[in-house]
């Protein structure tokens, strides 16, 4: 397991957090988050940097650059997609007010992998509806975006048949407070999403109809300190799990594996301890098969992992 910040700590944007990891069509790696001078402030902007593999297998990233800047308005929650014809989106959130429960959804797009962006179009105009977690191409075609509703706390899920041009939205109706699913497809084609809830714990819902209809939400043995979680499914059919594995702080940021999709977590394994911060995770199977991990470390700066298979194995 290897571990590297993404870049130093920017004076300009103190506080930098809720990354994105996207692989491009050429194997560079794209990611995108959010600084600013704290979470809301008017100044906060989304930034993209890029990596590219070395002969050595490090991997080197470009300076951050500013990608979406509104004027007076704290921009957040980017997510990166890249679709199967190559086209790179970033879905994010434009705050209208001083608190989440404002923002508007956009998404802009880049046929170049990242080096120029459409024009952002809007998306939503229902305020409180944001993104955190990556969207999936199912075994249908359709696409699923995971989202969730700021303002009642429950999660969104938009199904596209047309790649994107129009979507179809599901609420989850429930009585608790869960929002940004992760979701995986399992093998047998049933959609698996653990959610981030005020409960102290991992939520599960299931749904066998691609997203349009979900179980009954129910809690998981694994704790959750109302912050992000995320989920990752192997080639080999294994699952990754990345969580904060505490009730109520935002440490350890931790690594669980099941070997199969039964949800039998038989390894935690910590990123990071200590005191701070180390939040937000977004886990990444490249082509080859190798699993990244990129989060927020200190609220100051992203850091990237490189989880190798023994390592996630135990070894």
């Amino acid at each position: 397991m290897v571990k590297q910040d993404i870049f130093e700590p920017m004076s300009s944007h103190p506080m930098a957090h809720a990354s994105t990891l996207t692989e491009l069509p050429s194997g560079d790696l794209l990611c995108a988050f959010y600084a600013g001078t704290y979470e809301t402030s008017p100044d906060q902007a989304i930034f993209i940097v890029r990596a590219q593999k070395q002969a050595d297998g490090r991997w080197v990233w470009t300076e951050p650059k500013k990608l979406i800047d509104t004027p007076q308005k704290a921009d957040g929650n980017p997510v990166l997609f890249t679709s199967p014809d190559g086209v790179v989106w970033l879905f994010f959130v434009t705050l209208q007010g001083t608190g989440w429960t404002s923002s508007l959804l956009y998404a802009t797009k880049s046929c170049d992998e990242g080096k120029t962006w459409s024009e952002p179009q809007l998306l939503s105009a229902v305020q409180g509806t944001m993104p955190r977690t990556k969207p999936l191409v199912l075994h249908d075609g359709a696409w699923l975006l995971p989202l969730y509703d700021e303002m009642r706390w429950r999660p969104i899920f938009w199904r596209s048949e047309d790649k994107g041009q129009t979507w179809r939205e599901f609420v989850v109706q429930t009585r608790f407070h869960l929002i940004q699913p992760a979701v995986v497809e399992l093998s047998d084609g049933k959609l698996l999403a653990y959610c981030r809830s005020n409960n102290g714990r991992i939520f599960r819902l299931v749904s066998e109809d691609g997203g349009q209809h979900w179980t009954f939400p129910e809690p998981i043995n694994l704790p959750n300190p109302n912050s992000a979680v995320d989920l990752a499914r192997l080639p080999d059919g294994g699952l990754v799990l990345a969580f904060n594995d505490s009730v109520d702080k935002r440490t350890p940021l931790s690594i669980a594996y099941s070997p199969d999709e039964s949800e039998r977590w038989v390894l935690i394994r910590d990123l990071e301890v200590g005191e701070g911060e180390f939040s937000y995770p977004c886990l990444l199977v490249a082509s080859d098969g190798s699993v990244h991990c990129v989060y927020t470390y200190r609220r100051k700066t992203i850091r990237h992992a490189v989880l190798d298979k023994m390592w996630l194995r135990g070894g």
